[in-house]
Formats: C-alpha cells, sequence, structure tokens
C-alpha cells in the first residue's frame, strides 16, 4: 500500500496545462500569504513586495511568465549589489523594468548605521538608476540617500507619474546630518499626479528647516502625512496646496505651531476631510511659555469638519469646550496628552459636557492617552467612565506611564 506523500506535485504535464489565469492567482496567493503586514509604504498607502514569488519563477517554465509579472510588480531593492543585480537583469530583459509598479529603495542597515558618508554617495546613484530603469512607477517609497544624490534623484523622480510618494526615515537612527540634506528642499519632489504624500523625517535637534516653497501649484493630494520639522510655512503651503481634495491628514510636530496661521490652513481642508491627526509633542519651556487664555486651534475650525469620521490630537491644541465643538459626523475620537502641562488642563467643564446629554454628540468610540492626574484622578476617570455609558460610547484609557489599558464599554 502507497501512501500519497503531502509534498507531492501535480506532473509538469498537469502544471504546464494551467490556464495563465489560473498560475496567475496561484502567484498572488503566494505572494499575499507570506505577510502578517505591510512591509513597504507609510501611513496611508502600505503594500508589500514581492520576492516571496521569487522560487516558483523556475519551478515550471509554464508558470515563469505569471511568476515574473507578480514578481516584479512590486520591489524593494536595498544596497549597491541588489541594484547592481537588478539593473543587469533589466539591460537582458527591458520588459521586466516595465512591470514595476511599486518600488522601496534605501542603502540597506549596514550602510545607513554608518556615521560617515564613505561609499554612500556611489550607491545612492546605482539606487536611482534603478528608479530611472522603471518607467512605470505609481509607488516609490525612498528610504534617505546621500545628500551628494539630490541633484540627480530630483529629475528621475520629476520624470515619473507617481500617484504615492513616501520620503521614509533611516531603519537606524543617527545624529550625521547627511540623510537631512537630501529632504531640505524635498517640495521639489511635489508632482502633479501625487494623490498620497508622505514625508516621515528623523527629529533631531540640529535639523535644518527647509525653505518655504511661497507658490505652490495646485496637487490633486487625498492623503498627507508629515512628522518631520518642518518649518510651518511649509505645512501651511503644503495644506493650501492640496485645499479641499484632501481626505486624509496626518501631522506630528515637536513644537508648538501658530496657532491662527496653522487654523486658516487646516479650514481650507474641512470641507473634504474624514480622518485627521494633529499632535503635537512640544517642549516644556515651549508650554511654559504659552499663553493659556489664546483659543486653541483645534477649538476655531473643528465645527467647520462637516465630513470628519476620526480625529486624533494632543491635549494641547484644545481647551475644556472640546465636546461641545465636535460636528456630527465625528464617530472615533482620541486624545494624546504628551504632556502633564497642556496648553489647557482638562477641567469639570469637559467632564460636565459629555455627561450633558443636551449636548448633541455622536461619537462612538473615545479613546484617551494621558495620565489620571490630567482628568481628575480615578474619579475624574470614573465620571468620564459614566458619562461614556450614558451615551453608549465606547471608552479606553491608556495611562500615559504605560500601564495596562483598561476598557469599559455600554451597549
Amino acid at each position: 500500500m502507497s501512501v500519497a506523500s503531502p509534498l507531492h506535485r501535480p506532473s509538469p504535464s498537469h502544471a504546464q496545462n494551467l490556464p495563465y489565469t489560473a498560475v496567475l492567482e496561484i502567484m498572488r496567493a503566494a505572494r499575499d500569504n507570506d505577510y502578517d503586514e505591510y512591509s513597504a509604504g507609510g501611513r496611508f498607502v502600505r503594500w508589500d513586495t514581492h520576492e516571496s514569488v521569487a522560487p516558483y519563477v523556475p519551478l515550471c517554465k509554464a508558470w515563469e511568465p505569471a511568476a515574473t509579472l507578480v514578481l516584479y510588480q512590486s520591489l524593494s531593492i536595498f544596497g549597491a549589489d541588489r541594484a547592481d543585480k537588478f539593473l543587469a537583469t533589466v539591460a537582458e530583459k527591458p520588459e521586466l523594468a516595465d512591470m514595476v509598479r511599486k518600488l522601496v529603495v534605501g542603502l540597506g542597515d549596514d550602510v545607513e548605521g554608518m556615521d560617515d558618508g564613505n561609499g554612500q554617495a556611489a550607491d545612492s546613484i546605482k539606487l536611482i538608476q534603478v528608479i530611472a530603469a522603471c518607467p512605470n512607477l505609481t509607488h516609490l517609497q525612498i528610504r534617505p540617500l546621500h545628500a551628494s544624490a539630490r541633484s540627480v534623484l530630483l529629475p528621475v523622480v520629476r520624470s515619473k507619474s507617481l500617484v504615492a510618494l513616501v520620503c521614509a526615515p533611516r531603519l537606524t537612527r543617527s545624529e550625521s546630518s547627511w540623510d537631512q540634506m537630501l529632504y531640505s528642499a524635498h517640495f521639489d519632489l511635489l508632482l502633479p499626479t501625487l494623490t498620497s504624500l508622505e514625508l516621515d523625517i528623523p527629529l533631531f535637534p540640529q535639523t535644518t528647516f527647509s525653505p518655504r516653497i511661497r507658490h505652490l501649484a495646485p496637487l490633486p493630494l487625498t492623503r498627507l502625512a508629515v512628522h518631520a520639522e518642518l518649518r510651518p510655512e511649509c505645512v501651511w503651503d503644503l495644506l493650501d496646496a492640496a485645499g479641499s481634495t484632501l481626505e486624509h491628514v496626518y501631522l506630528y510636530f515637536e513644537h508648538l505651531l501658530p496657532i491662527k496661521e496653522t487654523a486658516d490652513a487646516l479650514a481650507k481642508t474641512a470641507t473634504s476631510v474624514q480622518t485627521l491627526e494633529f499632535l503635537s509633542n512640544p517642549t516644556i519651556d515651549q508650554l511654559e511659555g504659552f499663553d493659556p487664555d489664546v483659543e486653541p486651534t483645534l477649538d476655531r475650525i473643528l465645527p467647520l469638519f462637516k465630513n470628519l469620521r476620526f480625529l486624533a490630537v494632543s491635549t494641547t491644541d484644545i481647551s475644556n469646550n472640546l465636546f461641545r465643538l465636535l460636528p456630527p459626523s465625528l464617530k472615533t475620537l482620541r486624545l494624546h496628552g504628551f504632556s502633564t502641562r497642556g496648553m489647557v488642563g482638562i477641567g469639570t467643564e469637559m467632564h460636565n459636557a459629555l455627561a450633558d446629554l443636551a449636548v448633541d454628540i455622536h461619537l462612538e468610540e473615545l479613546s484617551v492617552f494621558d495620565t489620571a492626574e490630567a482628568w481628575g484622578g480615578q474619579e475624574g476617570i470614573a465620571v468620564l467612565e459614566r458619562a461614556c455609558a450614558a451615551r453608549g460610547v465606547r471608552l479606553s484609557y491608556l495611562e500615559d506611564s504605560g500601564e495596562e489599558e483598561s476598557e469599559e464599554s455600554s451597549d
């Protein structure tokens, strides 16, 4: 009696006779099942690279076209060696470069971790040649390259019809300045085809602010994420250029932005934005010098956001009046207390507004990441829990110290 091996493969004739569309679905399944999380992209637009399909390319000659297509649709090229291999391959078979739609390039862990620039300039040029070799790119993630490569990079990126661009941080943190210089004028990377732009750049004390670009052409951005120490005017210009096309906005800074000008810029996105994360984590010195009587940024404009469904905001940018200003469309609210010295301390007025059922609030979920003291201690948290339960709002409270999260829910 014979037992079938679990590794039994179909005979070559069976494999070769599978329709191309069936093989293509097999390759896509192999690609998708290899990842628990997306391996590339940024906060809003994420994707997988398809290296897991590579073993299928030589497996069966009849499968090769479908496996090759899936493999080359999404690639990550880290380091000069992989760049050289890719460039040599597409030099022999240019049609492979035509298949690439999504690409991640970077110097690689071993080089990015170095504090000097030895070899980084030459390696960066090779990686830019990889970008140049792919005429049909739509999604590009650039990890920091050597500063001297900027003049070569920009014309190459401008020649693409990208819809998503992610300028990502180093894989390892360093205080060397070469990786910052590449993006010191990153607005040159703005393209009229972009719908998603993400600038996630390391925050170092010696950061040199990028120069302001005063007259940006209108941009069709629907997604904008900025996690960088940019001059405030640059952010205002980006918001102004995208305006009413923006649907998803993420802004994180480690300094306070000028209130009026920032509120005015955000107001231009109010008719379209559905998710907004506005987070500032300023220094204690900045908070001590701030006037608590000034109306915070979000208080000035929040009622204008008629389509807002998700809001994450730092407690330095709101007042006790927050719950009275929430638009009816808002379903999820997250409050982040980065500092025990918020611009306006949480008080009983905020609790009262939430508890007052006459106040029109349509929240489904409230998450608070803060110290208990900021909310009146355990007694204040208990008031918050009861108010949420009365409204059927799911409350998640996480102590700022990193203690276990406690959840209260009400049907």
